[in-house]
């Protein structure tokens, strides 16, 4: 049986370096170069040379020598990292393009509308219908109304999706259904349900997907007449989407001040 010896060598290397002057030499080059130094800085230079006193100090460079040439960060060399580091702490950053402005000063909350330059914006929580165990028929007549919906918009509309911590008001919905539809001996268990699952929600933190409808529309000036017109504006685009989404049995509603300024906390941290 033959055996068979790879060698990988790095061509992108000097043959030297690949051969002889490998990583393992340079390193036992240096604990040499050290320990001659030191046999050299007391016998020659101070004039005090003790054999006590130069393995002590030989001991004690070539630990620090070797924890300096063998730890790693992050699959870095140590002594490669602090290099870096110190000149990226002294030299001037460049950016590579102008800095833009900070998201959250460009625009305010005004009641339950978000301003911005020349811009009035409306956000609208959809609360989706479960179409899970629907037959093939009522899911298309429930595809055709959300098109008609989409399609009778006076204007844009942006679609958001985003994952946030489930909070116990999300589920009121959910709980005033049971309580609706239960008899009146399964009151008891009902609250016990709701009880327990208000207590989990508090203590955990669990995730749930939430859709957000954004309207936008023009605001030529600051003055209240023009402001008011831009309200009316959201707020007839707003009927117009609610109420052609009630027609497939989801719920849409816009949120108030309280519940534009939760939400920006919830993206910017310096809000």
């Amino acid at each position: 049986m033959r055996t068979v010896r790879v060698y990988k060598d790095n061509m992108r290397e000097h043959i030297f370096r690949s051969l002889f002057f490998t990583d393992t030499v340079i390193f036992l080059c240096i604990g040499l170069f050290l320990a001659v130094s030191i046999f050299i800085f007391y016998k020659f230079i101070i004039h005090q040379f003790y054999y006590g006193l130069y393995f002590s100090t030989v001991f004690i460079t070539e630990i620090f020598y070797a924890i300096l040439a063998t730890v790693k960060i992050e699959n870095q060399s140590i002594y490669k990292i602090i290099p870096r580091a110190i000149t990226h702490s002294t030299t001037k950053k460049q950016y590579a393009m102008k800095e833009l402005d900070k998201t959250t000063s460009d625009f305010t909350i005004t009641d339950n509308y978000i301003k911005r330059k020349k811009r009035l914006i409306s956000v609208y929580e959809i609360r989706p219908f479960d179409i899970a165990l629907l037959n093939e028929e009522d899911r298309e007549q429930f595809y055709n109304k959300i098109k008609t919906t989409l399609h009778t918009l006076p204007g844009k509309v942006q679609l958001i999706v985003r994952k946030e911590i489930a909070k116990p008001l999300d589920y009121q919905d959910h709980f005033f259904s049971i309580y609706k539809d239960s008899l009146p001996n399964r009151e008891n268990l009902i609250d016990h349900y709701v009880h327990d699952m208000t207590n989990l929600l508090n203590l955990g933190k669990f995730q749930m997907v939430k859709y957000y409808a954004v309207f936008s529309t023009t605001l030529s000036s600051s003055k209240e007449e023009e402001f008011v017109k831009a309200c009316k504006r959201l707020y007839d685009m707003g009927i117009r989407f609610t109420s052609g989404l009630e027609l497939a049995q989801i719920t849409a509603r816009q949120l108030t001040k309280g519940e534009l300024v939760s939400y920006f906390q919830s993206q910017f941290r310096n809000l």
